[in-house]
């Protein structure tokens, strides 16, 4: 008998072992997935209280992030893992310089990918000027609108109120992918203790830099943008004021932020007053427009308006960053590849005004 309840004992232990393996693999499991459910992609997921407004993209509501919000906050590093992850650690692991070598292409964990998003997002002008950013999963559509309906008023009895309807237009948010190669030498990686941020600023400049060229491309290809219809200098205060009198006739409001070439932001910064000598300086009723300067548009040509609500940027894949080992074998060295899905996209073409230094 003793033996018998000896076995059962021990048949229990076992079940009661394997038990709590499974138990404890569903409540890990059960975790994992209320803290996907809590963040961007989960139906439930917090609005940030600085996001201007939200977008609908099929079932979910997509906060449009406001410059001065971060993409990060909505993907959390894992407990316990906060500040203990770096690009250039990842890097040298990779390369098997220290640590484990990485066996298979690896992708950074997906919370660094939006931190360095975040980055390009301060580094590019466009944003800097108040464009949101929308967080997608695939591909979708959202609705511009590219004239007003008619408001009439009625009177009594009188057959004066007309059918009108307001002019949409589709806007397809399914950006291209934006690529860049890294080479790294095996030396570099090794010797350079500040080789995470040097990483970082140089991916996060040079994706913002390619973003701004084809968001200002974007912007000024746009027909729907209303534009100068004579010669607006803007290497000068008052051709830009004539800008800004051409926007406010078409019931915009004063613009929040101004991008234009460095020449000509030079040019009316230079601007003398005729009388003293001093510097002339920007109008008072421009005090709250930003001028942001940039290589990325033409001489003769700037943007100007409300960008919050007139142009956003579509994130759809976060950034992905992996190392190919041993690339070019010969010159032993590795090439990082780093690539995300961004691009973007005129919402309000209302909202924004080409100013012309020349009309063709």
């Amino acid at each position: 008998m003793k033996e018998i309840l000896g076995e059962l004992k021990d048949a229990f232990e076992e079940f009661k072992a394997k038990n709590d393996e499974r138990y404890n693999g569903m409540e890990k499991e059960v975790l994992r997935l209320k803290r996907i459910e809590s963040g961007l992609l989960g139906p439930d997921r917090v609005v940030s209280s600085n996001a201007p407004f939200s977008v609908k993209v099929g079932d979910r509501i997509v906060p449009v992030l406001a410059k001065t919000d971060r993409l990060s906050a909505h993907y959390p590093a894992p407990q316990g893992e906060e500040g203990a992850w770096s690009l250039g650690a990842y890097a040298r692991a990779a390369m098997g310089i220290s640590g484990a070598v990485v066996s298979s292409p690896a992708l950074v964990p997906e919370y660094i990918g939006t931190q360095i998003i975040d980055l390009v997002r301060a580094a590019s002008v466009v944003v800097e000027a108040g464009a949101g950013t929308i967080n997608i999963d695939g591909p979708t559509n959202l609705a511009k609108i590219t004239a007003d309906p008619v408001v009439y008023q009625h009177t009594e009895a009188t057959d004066d109120i007309q059918e009108s309807t307001p002019t949409l237009a589709a806007v397809p948010l399914n950006p291209k992918a934006l690529v860049a190669l890294i080479p790294l030498s095996m030396e570099v990686v090794a010797d350079s203790p500040n080789l995470n941020a040097v990483l970082d600023m140089a991916i996060a400049g040079a994706i913002a830099a390619k973003l701004d060229a084809l968001c200002l491309a974007t912007i000024l290809a746009d027909t729907d943008i209303p534009d100068s219809a004579t010669g607006q200098s803007c290497a000068t205060w008052a051709g830009t004021m004539a800008a800004v009198g051409a926007a406010l006739a078409l019931n915009q409001k004063l613009p929040t932020a101004l991008i234009g070439n460095v020449a000509d932001f030079i040019a009316r910064a230079a601007q003398l007053a005729s009388t003293a000598g001093s510097w002339l300086g920007k109008p008072p009723v421009l005090s709250g427009m930003i001028e942001l300067p940039t290589t990325g548009i033409n001489a003769g040509t700037a943007v100007l308006g409300d960008f919050l609500r007139g142009f956003a940027i579509a994130v759809r894949q976060q950034l992905r960053i992996e190392v190919i080992r041993f690339a070019k074998p010969t010159l032993g060295s590795h090439l990082m590849v780093c690539h995300a899905r961004m691009d973007g996209v005129v919402l309000q073409p209302a909202r924004l005004f080409k100013q012309l230094t020349t009309v063709i």
